[in-house]
This record gives C-alpha cells, sequence and structure tokens, in this order.
C-alpha cells in the first residue's frame, strides 16, 4: 500500500502483465545493523551482502571507465509499515516502459525531454559519462513540486 501523503506515482508500467516487480531484502549499514532508507521513487541496484542479494542506493557508475549497472525502481518502500516490517521492498526495472510522477530529484530545472541519471537513489541531470536512466517527460515542478519521468 503506498503512503497517501507521497507524491510517487506510476501512471504506466506498474502494476501490469509485463511489469517486472520483486520483493527485494534491503542493505543493512551501522552499529547496530539497521535497513538502509529506501522509499517509493528511489533507484536501487543490487548487491550482495553476506552472501544475500540486497538492495542499496543507486549511484550512476562512470560510463567511462565501468558498465552501466542495473537499476531497479522502488514502488513499495520501507517507509510504508508493511515494508518496514518485513524489511524488504518492491522494485520494478524502469527501463521496461514505466512512467512514474517523482518529487525526489537534486535541485535543478527539468525542462521536458531533459536526459536523467541518478546519484545516491535520486535523480539529476545527466552529464557526460553518466549512466541514461530516462527523460523529463513533464515538468510540474512550479505547480506541483514533480516531474515525470519517462524510461
Amino acid at each position: 500500500m503506498a503512503l497517501l501523503n507521497s507524491k510517487f506515482d506510476t501512471p504506466r508500467g506498474y502494476p501490469n502483465g509485463s511489469a517486472l516487480a520483486e520483493p527485494f531484502a534491503i542493505k543493512k549499514t551501522g552499529s547496530p545493523l539497521a535497513p538502509v532508507a529506501l522509499a517509493q521513487g528511489k533507484l536501487v541496484t543490487q548487491e550482495t551482502q553476506n552472501g544475500a542479494t540486497v538492495m542499496d542506493l543507486a549511484t550512476t557508475p562512470n560510463l567511462g571507465a565501468a558498465d552501466p549497472i542495473d537499476v531497479w525502481l522502488v514502488v513499495e518502500g520501507n517507509d510504508d509499515y508493511s515494508g518496514e516490517y518485513v524489511e524488504k521492498i518492491m522494485a520494478v526495472k524502469p527501463l521496461s516502459g514505466v512512467i512514474w510522477e517523482t518529487d525526489d530529484f537534486a535541485t535543478d530545472t527539468y525542462p521536458a525531454g531533459t536526459p536523467l541519471t541518478f546519484d545516491g537513489g535520486q535523480l539529476k541531470k545527466k552529464t557526460a559519462n553518466d549512466q541514461l536512466i530516462g527523460h523529463v517527460l513533464h515538468d510540474f515542478i512550479a505547480t506541483k513540486g514533480t516531474i515525470w519521468v519517462s524510461s
């Protein structure tokens, strides 16, 4: 169940018969160990922790020196009670035609067509050697504080 005060939404791509959705364990850090905060709309990537596959915030690799990484979009995070309780998130591959609305982006201007990448799970404008995640479809920053992203 989605948070009622969230500005994250998926107008197209989730859930549907062709969407790739999976429940994933969350990386734990600190002492004592605590799950990383993976809220709706964050971009995450898989990694291995103590032999298990877990999700953590994604940051674009420098494509001049590394290959692109697999990136997932959190649609139900541990910012909601159920995800917090089971310490799992639901995520989809955004490059499967998902369009999402979000207020989770770096402070900047985002006219329609702006290419996007990611840093620390958050969207930002793409620069040279960044991995492309999608483009701005609509800019509603002035009216709703959100953008629509098309992958």
